[in-house]
């Protein structure tokens, strides 16, 4: 089997896999390369409990990695609570509205927080020295030095000795020694989580002290518990009512970050897709239409893919492939073990158990208005999971491509439902992943975020393939052929 209808059967695939558990999550407690005596321990620990860095697929952080520019800016943004939404676009050459630290190095760009080269460009891949990220830093929190630095390589005419002063002062940042503050040193992983650790600790702790209470709002505080009974019960009541929901329609947004190595190339590619998506469960109907947004990463253009998907029981399932323009049509042994499990029924409370094996935390928080059920798991556990589903289900695939999912790892999971509370509609899921592959020594390490928001509950009646792609679809075994020919 040739590589780019791999690419196109194990994503399938990959996804099918993906959707058999209700909940999969991402966050646990330690990482296997950081152990209590590293420098670092507390600060990763902490600040990956709260969300605000993450690890990789693989179980690791690499503390000891250098750090870019794009990388930098997320974590102090996300650490911050930076609005990276509606931000103003600062227009540098290379960060299209498509590429993934857009909002982040926007929403620092407003505080005068990023440095431009001449060319207009912020080269978020380079590595980020100490020296600037003690200008990012210092800019964006707005420090102001009372007395000079005494580091030796940070004289008073360095360009970051204002900046570095500054912080050295506030207790959020160290040198390398006690003469040397390695303002030409590239900062590591480990590096930037205690100093965003100290950041939070030293000047948002204290604000949080000294800035008078308002007045209260009027609403009904939140409450979090791991009342297995509560759990269960909205959790069974849940799973009740999307078995008699005829209908819905749908909206994700999801963000990806692959990093892909063969041999000694390497490439990395963002994407940002965009997707409506209409559901009719009896008889089993989809419509999906998006797009798929990245950067070329050999000459940074914006490239911009259709993504379109019929699914219905009476005709199959068809994908638009957007490189050849062409409709695709699955083999009916898969579509038709994809619509056995989506109609198979879901007891709740193995359904829960199931999902406890390999959560290390579940909870549910209550409002006046939803509950959000909340999980995060160990990703060793959930790859067992998939290669156990993956083993009960003919996805119609060759043995080669099962062979090379095998080879799919999945790293840990934070994963969200928020339910009504009147109706017990699902309304929106979050779900935040990283997983590892390994096809014929390409090696993908890719970090996922998506949500998706339910809509139009019991609206739809009928979705109706056209009767254009019905006539022009090829099957799937043709995409080597129809990309050849240039279709």
């Amino acid at each position: 089997m040739n590589m780019k209808k791999k690419f196109y059967t194990v994503a399938v695939a990959s996804l099918a896999a993906t959707a058999v558990a209700v909940a999969p999550a991402s966050a646990s407690g330690a990482f296997t390369d950081v152990t209590e005596n590293n420098a670092h321990f507390k600060a990763i620990t902490e600040l990956h409990a709260a969300g605000i860095i993450s690890g990789y697929s693989d179980g690791t952080y690499k503390p000891a990695q250098d750090v870019t520019r794009g990388q930098a800016a997320k974590m102090l943004a996300g650490a911050l609570g930076l609005d990276t939404k509606n931000v103003v676009n600062p227009k540098f050459a290379d960060i299209p509205v498509s590429h993934q630290y857009y909002g982040p190095i926007a929403a620092l760009a407003a505080f005068d927080a990023i440095e431009i080269y001449e060319d207009n460009t912020v080269e978020p891949n380079e590595t980020i020295t100490r020296g600037e990220f003690a200008y990012m830093l210092a800019q964006v929190l707005e420090l102001e030095a009372e007395e000079g630095s005494s580091f030796d390589d940070v004289p008073e005419d360095n360009e970051y000795y204002y900046y570095v002063s500054a912080l050295y002062e506030y207790g959020i940042i160290n040198g390398v020694s006690d003469t040397e503050f390695g303002v030409e040193n590239s900062i590591t992983r480990g590096q930037l989580a205690t100093v965003i650790f100290n950041v939070m600790n030293e000047l948002i702790e204290e604000d949080t002290e000294t800035v008078e209470p308002t007045e209260p709002k009027e609403e009904q505080p939140s409450t979090t518990s791991q009342d297995t009974a509560l759990l269960e019960t909205v959790f069974t009541k849940a799973i009740e009512k999307q078995q008699t929901t005829t209908s819905m329609k749908a909206t994700m947004t999801m963000t990806q970050s692959m990093e892909i190595e063969e041999g000694e190339e390497q490439i990395k590619i963002d994407t940002n897709t965009k997707m409506d998506m209409s559901i009719v469960n009896k008889p089993m109907q989809f419509f999906a239409d998006g797009t798929i947004s990245t950067v070329d990463p050999t000459t940074g253009k914006s490239i911009e893919m259709p993504l379109k998907m019929y699914m219905t029981e009476k005709d199959g399932m068809y994908l638009y492939e957007g490189t050849t323009k062409s409709w695709m049509k699955f083999p009916s042994d898969m579509y038709e073990e994809l619509l056995a499990q989506s109609g198979t029924q879901i007891n709740a409370a193995d359904q829960l158990k199931m999902l406890q094996q390999f959560a290390t935390h579940f909870t549910i928080q209550e409002n006046e208005d939803y509950y959000t059920l909340k999980l995060t798991g160990a990703g060793d556990k959930f790859t067992a999971l998939v290669e156990e589903q993956l083993s009960a289900m003919n996805l119609g695939l060759d043995e080669e491509v099962l062979a090379e999912m095998k080879n799919m790892k999945f790293g840990n999971f934070n994963y969200e439902i928020k339910i009504n509370k009147k109706t017990f509609d699902i309304e929106e899921m979050v779900m935040d992943f990283g997983m590892g592959i390994n096809i014929e020594g390409v090696v993908m390490d890719i970090e996922s975020k998506s949500t998706i928001k339910y809509s139009d509950f019991n609206a739809a009646t009928t979705i109706t393939i056209p009767a254009e792609v019905l006539k022009n679809a090829k099957p799937i075994e043709d995409l080597d052929a129809l990309d050849s020919a240039g279709q």
